[in-house]
C-alpha cells in the first residue's frame, strides 16, 4: 500500500498539503483536465477552492455554485459567476443565467444586472423581482420606447407614473397619461358629478316656474336625459340615493306641471287655429272683392266674356261666404263686409254707369284725336286746346266709381304721354328760353340790389331778346317779372343821370367821416374802405377832379390804421414762421435720435412736439400748408417707428382678442379666470393707435361683458340652488333637532348622532350642525356616564354585601398580571393611594404602565376590574375570602369613581 502511494501523482496524495503543493505546480493549460478533476471531486474544500481559483473558469464556478457542499466555496463561486455576468452577459447560456438569477444571485448583483441587462424580458423580470422604486425609475429613464411600454405596469404599481411621465415616449407616454388622467378623473369626478347633479336638479326645479309648454317640454326632456346619463356611481351610496330620490320627486311634480301646461297649450292652439281659419276666410273674401271690382272695370271695356249674370253670381257667392262660421267678429270683418256691401250696390247699378262710361269714352277719343302743332305759331293754340280737353277727361273719369276708373286712367295717361312726346321738340326749345329768361331775371335782381345799374342795362337787353323769342304761352310765366324789372330799370336810368354829382359828394363825406372815426377792427375798416372805393368806381370815369382828390386823401387817411395793423400782423407772422421752423428742426432732431430712444420716450417726445405744433401761432392757409408739408416730412420716420410699435401692440391685442373669442364657455368660472389673465396681459401692452385701440378694446370688452354676465347668471342659478339646498338642509336639521327632543334611549341618541355626522351641509349651516351634534353627544355622554355609574354602583353594592357579582363583570379577561398588580394598577388609574406596603410595587407598575403606553398598550379601568374579578371570584361570581382585603381596596376605588 505504501509502495503504491509512492508511485502515484502528488495531486492524488492523501495529504491535503501535498495535493495543494502539487496543484500549485500544475500548469493551467497543460494540466487543465487534472485541475478540473481536483476542482470538482477533491475531498478537501481547500484544494477544490484552490483549483477553482487557478482555472478561474466561469463554468466551473457555476458548477461549484450549484453542486459544491462547502458554503464558503458556494459563496465564492456565486460571487465569481455574478462578476462574470456583469462583465459579459453571454458567459452563461440563457437557461443557466435564468437559473442563477432565480436561485443564487444576491439582490445587489440583481440590481446591477437589471441596469445593464440588454434583453427586455430578463430586465423586466429582474425589476419585478426586486420591486424597488428607485431601480425601476433609473431603468425607465434610460429605457427605449419598447421597454418603457413593458415597464408601464410596474411603474404604475410602484406609483411612479407622475414622476416618470415627462420621461416617457410613444405608447408608454400614452399609457401613463391615460393612467394619470384616470387617476385625476377618479379624484375630480365625484366633485364634478355632484356639481352637475345639483345643477341639473336645480334647472329641473326651475322649470316648475315656467309657463311655456314647448320650452318646458323641450328643456325637461333634455335635462332629464342629461341627468339619466350622469354616472352617479362616482358618488357615495347615501348621496347617490338622495339625488335619485330628489330626481324621482321632481319627475312627479314636473309631469303634473307639464300636463297642466299641455292642456293650456292645446286650448291656446285651438284658438290660434280658429283665428287662422278666420284670417283665411277674410283673405278669400278680400280676393273675391278684388275679383268683382276688376270684373266691373272690364265690363265697360268691350269684353263680352264678362256678363252681368256672372257678376251677380259672384255677389251671391260673396254673400254665402259672409255666413261662414270660421269668420270671427271684429273690425276687419266689419270693414270687409262694408266694402262688399258697397260693391253689391255698384253691381246692381251697373246699367246706370253705362252713360258715364260712354261720356268718358267720347271725351277720351277727342283727346286722342288732338292735332299736333308743327310750328311755334301753332303751339299756343294746341296747348290751350289740350288743357281744356285734359280738364274734361279728368272730370268725366272722376264721376265713375273707383273700380271703373283704373282702366280709363291708364288709357288717358298713355294718350297724354303720346301727345307730350309729339310736341316735345317745340316745348323743349321754349322751356330752354324760359330757363334762360328766369336766370337773367335773377341776375338783374342781384345787380340792381348792388347798385350796378350800368351792367344791369346790358343784361336786360339780353333778356329782352330771349323774351321776344318765346311764345305767348311761355311768356306768361315770366311776364310779371319782366315788366317789373323793365319798369325799375327805366326809373333807374333817369335817376342815374341826375344822381352822379350828389353821389360824389356823399362818397367824399362818407370817406372823411370814416377817417375821423376811431378804428376798432382793422378788418372791418378794410372792408368799409373797399366798399367806398367800389362805390366810387361805379360812378364811372366822368367825375370831378377836385372831388376825386378829396376822396383819395380821405380814404388813405381812413386806411392808415389798417396799414399799422397789418404791419404788426406781418411781425407776428415772422415770429410764427420762426416758431414753426424751430418745431420742424426739433422734429428732425428727434427723427435722427429715434433709434437710440425707448419707444415710450420717443412717443412722449413726439406727442410733445406735435402739441407744440398745434399750439403754435397761426399762419395764413397757403403758408401754413407749406410749413405743414415740411413738418409731415420731418415726422415721417418717427411716425413710422411709432406706428410699427402701435401695429405690434395691435397685433398682440388682436391675438389676445382671438384667444378670448376661442375660450370655451362650458365652465364659465374657468372662462372668467382665463379672461382675467388676458386682461392683465392686455394692460401690459401699450397703446395700439387711435384707429384700432378703441375698436379692439370694444370687441375685447364685449366678450368680457358677455362672459361676466353669464358668470353672474350662473352664480345666480347656483345661489338659487344653494338657497334651495340650504332650505332643504335646514329642514333636515330641524327634523333631526325634533328627533333629538323626542329621543330617550341611548341607542336612539347614538343612531341620531350617526345621522347628524353623515349629513353633509353647506358652510353656513355647519355651525348649526355642530351645535346639534354637541348637544346629542353631551346627552349621550351623560346617559353613558349615568349607565356606567349605575353599573359601578351595582358592582360596589355586590362587593359590600358579599353577594354574587353581575354576570356582565364576569369574563375570561387575562392580562398576565397577578391580583396584587391588578389592584395597584386600578388604584393608579383612578388616582387612589395604595397602602404603604405596596409602595415599591406601585412604583414598578407605574413604570411598566408608562412603557406599555409608549408602545400603544393601555388597559382601561373596566378591563382591569374584569381581570381582577376573573381571578378573585368563584364560578357563581362570589369573591373569595382570601381576596377580602383587596376587595375593600376595590370598593374604595369604586366609591371614588361613583362620586365623580
Amino acid at each position: 500500500m505504501i509502495f503504491k502511494q509512492f508511485f502515484q501523482p502528488k495531486w492524488k496524495h492523501p495529504k491535503e498539503t501535498t495535493r495543494l503543493g502539487a496543484l500549485s505546480a500544475l500548469d493551467s493549460q497543460q494540466h487543465e483536465q487534472i485541475i478540473r478533476e481536483l476542482a470538482c471531486s477533491d475531498p478537501s474544500s481547500s484544494v477544490r477552492a484552490a483549483a477553482l481559483k487557478k482555472l478561474n473558469d466561469v463554468h466551473l464556478w457555476w458548477q461549484a455554485c450549484q453542486q459544491d457542499a462547502e458554503p464558503s466555496i458556494k459563496r465564492l463561486a456565486n460571487q465569481k459567476v455574478g462578476q462574470a455576468l456583469l462583465e459579459s452577459n453571454e458567459v452563461l447560456s440563457d437557461s443557466d443565467k435564468e437559473l442563477y438569477i432565480d436561485r443564487f444571485a444576491p439582490d445587489k448583483l440583481l440590481e446591477q444586472l437589471a441596469l445593464q441587462e440588454k434583453t427586455n424580458t430578463a430586465k423586466i423580470k429582474l425589476l419585478k423581482r426586486l420591486h424597488k422604486p428607485q431601480l425601476v425609475e433609473q431603468a425607465f429613464r434610460s429605457a427605449d420606447e419598447a421597454l418603457q411600454h413593458q415597464l408601464c405596469d410596474l411603474v404604475i404599481n410602484l406609483e411612479l407614473a407622475a414622476k416618470l411621465q415627462k420621461f416617457a415616449q410613444g405608447e408608454a407616454q400614452s399609457q401613463l397619461n391615460e393612467y394619470l388622467e384616470r387617476q385625476q378623473r377618479a379624484q375630480e369626478m365625484p366633485v364634478e358629478v355632484d356639481q352637475q347633479a345639483k345643477l341639473l336638479l336645480a334647472k329641473l326645479n326651475a322649470l316648475r316656474e315656467k309657463s311655456d309648454y314647448q320650452l318646458v317640454s323641450t328643456h325637461f326632456s333634455a335635462l332629464n336625459k342629461q341627468f339619466e346619463q350622469l354616472d352617479l356611481s362616482w358618488l357615495g351610496d347615501i348621496q347617490r340615493e338622495q339625488y335619485e330620490q330628489k330626481h324621482a320627486t321632481l319627475m312627479l311634480k314636473l309631469n303634473s306641471h307639464l300636463d297642466r301646461l299641455k292642456a293650456e297649450y292645446d286650448l291656446e292652439l285651438s284658438k290660434q287655429q280658429a283665428q287662422q281659419r278666420s284670417v283665411l276666410a277674410l283673405a278669400n273674401l278680400s280676393a273675391l272683392a278684388e275679383e268683382i271690382a276688376h270684373a266691373m272695370s272690364l265690363r265697360f271695356d268691350g269684353n263680352e266674356q264678362i256678363q252681368t249674370d256672372w257678376l251677380h253670381a259672384k255677389v251671391d257667392q260673396a254673400r254665402d261666404m259672409l255666413l261662414n262660421e270660421d269668420l270671427q267678429p271684429g273690425q276687419e270683418l266689419n270693414s270687409q263686409r262694408a266694402e262688399l256691401e258697397r260693391l253689391f250696390k255698384q253691381v246692381e247699378q251697373l246699367a246706370a254707369y253705362e252713360q258715364d262710361v260712354a261720356t268718358v269714352r267720347a271725351v277720351l277719343g277727342e283727346y286722342q284725336a288732338l292735332s299736333v302743332p308743327t310750328t311755334t305759331d301753332e303751339l299756343d293754340g294746341a296747348l290751350a286746346q289740350e288743357s281744356q280737353l285734359r280738364v274734361r277727361v279728368r272730370e268725366a273719369i272722376n264721376a265713375l266709381p273707383k273700380e271703373l276708373t283704373g282702366h280709363w286712367q291708364q288709357q288717358f295717361k298713355a294718350a297724354q304721354k303720346h301727345w307730350q312726346a309729339q310736341v316735345k321738340p317745340l316745348t323743349e326749345e321754349q322751356n330752354k328760353l324760359l330757363d334762360i329768361a328766369k336766370k337773367k331775371a335773377k341776375d338783374l335782381r342781384r345787380l340792381t340790389s348792388q347798385g350796378r345799374y350800368r351792367v344791369a342795362f346790358g343784361v336786360f337787353n339780353g333778356l329782352r331778346e330771349v323774351y321776344e323769342q318765346m311764345t305767348q304761352h311761355f311768356q306768361q310765366q315770366v311776364a310779371r317779372e319782366y315788366e317789373a324789372i323793365e319798369s325799375m330799370l327805366d326809373e333807374a336810368k333817369d335817376w342815374h343821370q341826375y344822381a352822379g354829382e350828389a353821389q360824389q359828394e356823399q362818397l367824399v363825406n362818407a370817406a372823411k367821416e370814416l377817417a375821423s372815426e376811431q378804428c376798432e377792427d382793422a378788418n372791418e375798416r378794410l372792408e368799409q374802405v373797399k366798399r367806398l372805393r367800389k362805390s366810387w368806381q361805379l360812378l364811372g370815369p366822368e367825375v370831378d377832379a377836385n372831388a376825386k382828390e378829396q376822396f383819395e386823401q380821405a380814404i388813405e387817411l381812413a386806411f392808415e390804421p389798417c396799414r399799422v395793423h397789418f404791419a404788426h400782423q406781418q411781425e407776428q407772422k415772422e415770429q410764427a414762421i420762426a416758431q414753426r421752423e424751430q418745431i420742424i428742426a426739433d422734429m428732425q432732431t428727434l427723427s435722427e435720435q429715434r433709434e437710440q430712444m425707448q419707444i415710450i420716450e420717443l412717443e412722449r417726445a413726439f406727442n410733445l412736439i406735435v402739441k407744440q405744433w398745434r399750439e403754435a401761432k397761426r399762419l395764413e392757409s397757403k403758408l401754413y400748408n407749406k410749413f405743414n408739408k415740411r413738418f409731415n416730412q420731418a415726422q415721417g420716420d418717427v411716425v413710422n417707428t411709432i406706428e410699427r410699435y402701435y401695429d405690434d401692440n395691435a397685433a398682440a391685442k388682436e391675438a389676445l382678442l382671438q384667444q378670448a373669442q376661442q375660450i370655451q364657455l362650458d365652465n364659465v368660472f374657468a372662462a372668467t379666470n382665463e379672461l382675467k389673465n388676458l386682461q392683465q396681459q392686455w394692460q401690459k401692452i401699450g397703446f395700439a393707435g387711435k384707429g384700432k385701440e378703441r375698436k379692439l378694446w370694444q370687441a375685447f370688452r364685449r366678450i368680457n361683458d358677455d362672459v361676466f354676465k353669464q358668470r353672474d347668471e350662473t352664480k345666480a342659478v347656483q345661489q338659487e340652488e344653494l338657497d334651495a339646498l340650504k332650505t332643504e338642509q335646514s329642514e333636515q336639521l330641524t327634523l333631526l333637532s325634533q328627533s333629538f327632543k323626542q329621543s330617550e334611549t341611548l341607542a336612539q341618541l347614538q343612531k341620531l348622532d350617526a345621522e347628524i355626522t353623515a349629513l353633509n351641509v353647506i358652510k353656513e349651516l355647519s355651525a348649526d350642525k355642530e351645535a346639534l351634534r354637541v348637544q346629542v353627544r353631551n346627552t349621550i355622554e351623560k346617559l353613558t356616564k349615568a349607565a356606567q355609574n349605575e353599573h359601578l354602583i351595582i358592582l360596589k353594592k355586590s362587593l359590600q354585601e358579599q353577594t354574587a357579582v353581575d354576570h356582565l363583570w364576569l369574563s375570561n379577561t387575562q392580562l398576565g398580571l397577578s391580583a396584587e398588580q391588578l389592584v395597584v394598577r386600578i388604584e393608579i388609574s383612578e388616582s387612589v393611594d395604595s397602602p404603604a406596603s405596596d409602595a415599591q410595587l406601585r412604583m414598578q407598575e407605574q413604570v411598566t404602565m408608562l412603557d406599555e403606553k409608549h408602545h400603544g398598550v393601555i388597559h382601561s379601568t373596566d378591563a382591569l376590574l374584569k381581570a381582577w374579578l376573573a381571578q378573585s371570584t368563584d364560578a357563581e361570581g362570589n369573591v373569595s375570602d382570601e381576596y377580602a382585603t383587596q376587595c375593600q381596596r376595590i370598593i374604595a376605588v369604586l366609591d371614588k369613581m361613583v362620586s365623580l
